[in-house]
C-alpha cells in the first residue's frame, strides 16, 4: 500500500471523533497535552489514532524515543480533517440553530476592507449578532486561493476566475485611477521609466497598473510593494512612484499633494464580487451576501 492511496480506500471508516483527536494531537505536538485539551486519559487518545491508522493501513505518525512526528500521509489527512470537521460543525449549526450563527471566517482586498466594509459589518452584525466573522486582508488572488482550500468562507476580491467550484456575486463597481506625486507632469509627457507603487503580486490592481504601463509604453524601474494603501498613497504623495487605487478609496484620505488620473474604461471598471465555494453552503455566506447587496444598491 502506497501513501498516495490514502484516501482511496473503499472499506476505509473515518469517525469524526477520531479526526478530531488526530487534529488535536497535531496541534498540541503531544498525546498527553491532546488527552487534556479533549478531557480523555491519554490512553484512549493513542488508542483512536492506532485505531484511524489501522482503519487507513497507513502511519500517520512516526514513533522515536515516545515522541511522535507527523507524517506526509498525516499532513494530507489532516488538510481533509481541517475540512470535514468544519462542514461537519457548519451543519449542525444550519439543522440545530433557526438564524445564522457559529464562524464566518470572510477575506476581503485592503482596500474593500477600508472603503467597503464598515457599513457592511455594521448592519451584519446589528441583524446577525449571532454570528462571529474573522476577518483576512491580502490581494485577491491569494484569497480566491484560500476560499478554494477550505480556509475562507467567503472573500470580497476582484477579477475571480471562471472555476466551476465557485459562486461569484458582483456587489461593488469600482472605477480605478492613477494616483502620481502633484508636481509630476501630465500622463503624456511622463518619462519612459517609472517606479511603481503597488499591492504585493496576486492584486488585481496591481495586475492592471502592469497592463497600463505595457499599454502606454512605460518600463517598470522597480516595485515597491506595500500592503497598507494607507502607506501607499503617503509614499505616493511624498514622490516615491506612480500607483493605482479605487476612486472611493480617495474619500478616506487626505488628498492635497496628490495628482489624480483617469485611465481607459478596460482597466478603470474593476468590479468587486464576493467569492464562495459552491459546495460550501451556509445560511451566514447567504445572509453575508444579502447584506452586501442591500448596502451597495445604496451607495
Amino acid at each position: 500500500m502506497k501513501e498516495t492511496d490514502l484516501i482511496l480506500i473503499p472499506e476505509a471508516q473515518m469517525d469524526i471523533a477520531d479526526l478530531t483527536v488526530f487534529k488535536a494531537v497535531i496541534e498540541h505536538n503531544s498525546v498527553s497535552r491532546a488527552a487534556e485539551s479533549l478531557h480523555r486519559v491519554p490512553s484512549n487518545v493513542t488508542a483512536r489514532i492506532k485505531k484511524l491508522e489501522q482503519e487507513l493501513n497507513v502511519e500517520l505518525f512516526l514513533r522515536t524515543n515516545n515522541r511522535l512526528t507527523v507524517t506526509s500521509a498525516g499532513l494530507r489527512l489532516l488538510d481533509y480533517a481541517n475540512q470535514i470537521l468544519h462542514l461537519h460543525k457548519s451543519a449542525l449549526a444550519e439543522l440545530t440553530q433557526g438564524e445564522p450563527s457559529g464562524l464566518l471566517r470572510l477575506g476581503s482586498m485592503e482596500s474593500s476592507a477600508a472603503s467597503r466594509l464598515p457599513l457592511i459589518l455594521s448592519a451584519f452584525h446589528q441583524h446577525y449578532h449571532a454570528v462571529q466573522i474573522e476577518l483576512l486582508t491580502m490581494a485577491s488572488m491569494p484569497l480566491i486561493d484560500k476560499v478554494i482550500d477550505g480556509e475562507l468562507d467567503v472573500a470580497m476580491a476582484s477579477d475571480p476566475p471562471d472555476d466551476p467550484r465557485l459562486n461569484s456575486v458582483r456587489c461593488f463597481d469600482e472605477e480605478l485611477v492613477l494616483i502620481m506625486p502633484s508636481d509630476w507632469p501630465d500622463l503624456n509627457d511622463l518619462p519612459a521609466s517609472l517606479t511603481m507603487v503597488g499591492y504585493q503580486k496576486g492584486c488585481s490592481y496591481r495586475h492592471r497598473l502592469e497592463t497600463w504601463f505595457k499599454k502606454h509604453g512605460h518600463t517598470c524601474e522597480r516595485v515597491i510593494e506595500i500592503p497598507s494603501h494607507f502607506t501607499m498613497i503617503g509614499c505616493v504623495i511624498a514622490g516615491m512612484g506612480i500607483g493605482m487605487v479605487p476612486r472611493s478609496l480617495l474619500a478616506l484620505h487626505q488628498t492635497d499633494g496628490l495628482k489624480v488620473a483617469t485611465v481607459e474604461p478596460d482597466i478603470a471598471s474593476a468590479p468587486t464580487y464576493l467569492v464562495s465555494r459552491k459546495d460550501n453552503p451556509s445560511s451566514a455566506i447567504h445572509a453575508f451576501i444579502t447584506c452586501t447587496g442591500d448596502i451597495a444598491a445604496t451607495v
